[in-house]
């Protein structure tokens, strides 16, 4: 039997769930088995995000369209179900609106060269903005009790939306771990040069990268949807951030070729304790995002200097 090796991760991790740990034991109800699934449950929306996410970062580029694409998406969705759609139409519609938005994403990025962080923070903005038209900027609500126990049911005791994000955390792993698309989008992310010297069509590449995306963020807003019970046009606002932020916290680095998705998901799940324990602290939203925020830089700064560092130690080598 092979002796368990413990990385820096491990003990990054460890430390974070024993301060959780300690945290918690001063806030009431935190450790009961309600708010424990109510927290796995809000976290499925930033897990599904950060699966798109994931392959954006890995592949050096970035997602800055989730606010919008997502708030747009819920809102095609929504309003057809208002209309008498039948629900598996309507999330085909508002799945394929998130999708071809994220492929538009790849196509800005590759063919006409502009930065991904200009492409996507465009589009979110234009996604803001048809989520506010659609419906003249009111929310909807009321949808039929089936679409809804997608999104606050259970089965077994088990969130059916947990379900989801367990689909979508296997999915995109065995694509980025058991494929061959996985090893291009690794390898695009580490040199991608080298990919298209040995004939790899990075444009592919990043169409399906952005579209992946795309329509992971409109899986999110559909779900979030159905656990609210109601359509608003800027409810994607709080996701951006988190779902860049679970990467981040997975170790996803943000120069590029590194990443696993089920360490998002880690991630995804110390953002969604944090801002359950903030919560019932009663910490404002604004300052929950200063938290976040600073997690994030602290991270960043952190992966950017010991790669810096392994450099400047193969060089002396």
């Amino acid at each position: 039997m092979k002796p368990v090796k413990i990385g820096k991760k491990h003990i990054v991790y460890g430390l974070i769930v024993l301060a959780f740990i300690v945290i918690s034991s001063f806030i009431p109800g935190f450790l009961s088995i309600r708010n424990i699934m109510n927290i796995i449950r809000q976290s499925s929306i930033i897990a599904i995000c950060a699966c798109g996410m994931t392959m954006v970062i890995i592949i050096k580029g970035i997602d800055l369209s989730v606010t919008g694409v997502l708030s747009f998406c819920a809102m095609v969705n929504g309003l057809l179900l208002m209309q008498g759609w039948p629900i598996p139409l309507a999330m085909l519609a508002g799945l394929l609106a998130g999708t071809t938005l994220g492929v538009f994403n790849g196509f800005m990025v590759d063919k006409l060269g502009i930065p991904a962080f200009i492409t996507t923070l465009v589009v979110g903005n234009v996604g803001g903005g048809l989520a506010l038209l659609l419906n003249s900027g009111r929310s909807i609500g009321g949808f039929p009790d089936a679409y809804v126990f997608m999104g606050n049911g259970t089965i077994l005791g088990i969130p059916v939306s947990n379900y989801i994000m367990a689909f979508f955390v296997i999915a995109t792993t065995i694509i980025m771990a058991k494929t061959r698309l996985g090893i291009y989008i690794y390898a695009m992310g580490g040199n991608e040069t080298v990919v298209k010297q040995q004939g790899i069509s990075t444009t592919a590449i990043n169409f399906f990268v952005y579209g992946f995306s795309g329509f992971c963020i409109a899986m999110a807003g559909i779900l979030l949807s159905g656990q609210l019970d109601t359509v608003h046009p800027t409810q994607g606002e709080p996701y951006q951030l988190d779902a860049i932020a679970a990467c981040v916290i997975g170790g996803v680095s943000m120069l590029g070729g590194e990443g696993k998705v089920y360490l998002s998901l880690v991630g995804a799940l110390i953002i969604g304790v944090q801002r359950n324990m903030l919560n019932l602290l009663g910490i404002h939203p604004f300052y929950q995002n200063i938290f976040v925020g600073i997690i994030i830089i602290a991270i960043v700064a952190v992966n950017i200097y010991k790669k810096n560092r392994t450099i400047e130690l193969s060089k002396v080598f």
